[in-house]
């Protein structure tokens, strides 16, 4: 980029933080932490429903495993269940999980824009130290996973914590989203959100998610560069 388009970029309102999600967003898990839960409570007979696999895409554990009565259905606690339902998809897709398009560019433009990075993600640490591994030194500065909050989204809780933990007001956050949930959680936060429809099921698949209340919608990550996100920021 030249001195000129730099200088062009600088006086733009570029985000404070980004803070991302992790199933969907980074990683086309979001069908494969479904099926792998389906798999473990059919295994302890009591399989789910059609609209109960479809809940668990975009929601955190707390509520997962209260609206779907999994204490009650399994005999298990919260803890037990994350690790059955982490073992399942250890052995139905064993570390086959590719980042989506852009994603590691976008990691890359934030670290050398001092742009810090955060993840707040619906999954289980268990489950996210995986993905986190295949980022090296990409890794968000600050992460905070499902069990290690007591509400989840659509909740603005965990986006809260790590935007507090990064220093960085909320209203000055851009939150990259896949989930209805997750955009209703970064709106309710207070902070910008970007979409990501790359892995987002055409409207009518199962596990569609609706993200029209998004402040921008793309259809992947891929290409976006420090002007695409001062202009949400500036919007």
């Amino acid at each position: 980029m030249s001195p000129a388009a730099w200088a062009s970029v600088a006086a733009m309102t570029r985000p404070g933080a980004l803070l991302l999600d992790l199933d969907g967003t980074l990683v086309d898990s979001e069908p494969l932490n479904a099926a792998a839960l389906e798999a473990f409570c059919r295994e302890r007979g009591a399989p789910l429903a059609d609209g109960e696999t479809t809940y668990v895409i975009g929601h955190g554990w707390q509520e997962i495993y209260r609206e779907l009565r999994l204490g009650e259905r399994l005999g298990l606690g919260l803890a037990e269940t994350i690790a059955g339902a982490a073992a399942a998809r250890e052995r139905m897709f064993g570390e086959s999980i590719p980042l989506l398009p852009g994603v590691r560019e976008l990691l890359v433009l934030a670290r050398e824009a001092g742009i810090p990075t955060g993840l707040v993600t619906g999954s289980a640490r268990v489950e996210a130290a995986q993905v986190l591994r295949s980022l090296g030194d990409l890794a968000p500065r600050v992460t905070v996973c499902s069990d290690e909050l007591a509400r989840g989204k659509p909740d603005p809780l965990g986006y809260l914590w790590v935007a507090e933990r990064l220093g960085v007001a909320p209203e000055r956050c851009l939150v990259i989203e896949d989930s209805a949930a997750g955009i209703a959680a970064g709106l309710a936060a207070g902070m910008r959100v970007l979409a990501t429809a790359c892995a987002n099921p055409a409207p009518g698949a199962a596990g569609h998610q609706d993200q029209s209340r998004a402040h921008r919608r793309v259809d992947s990550l891929a290409g976006l560069g420090l002007a695409e996100l001062a202009e949400i920021m500036d919007a």
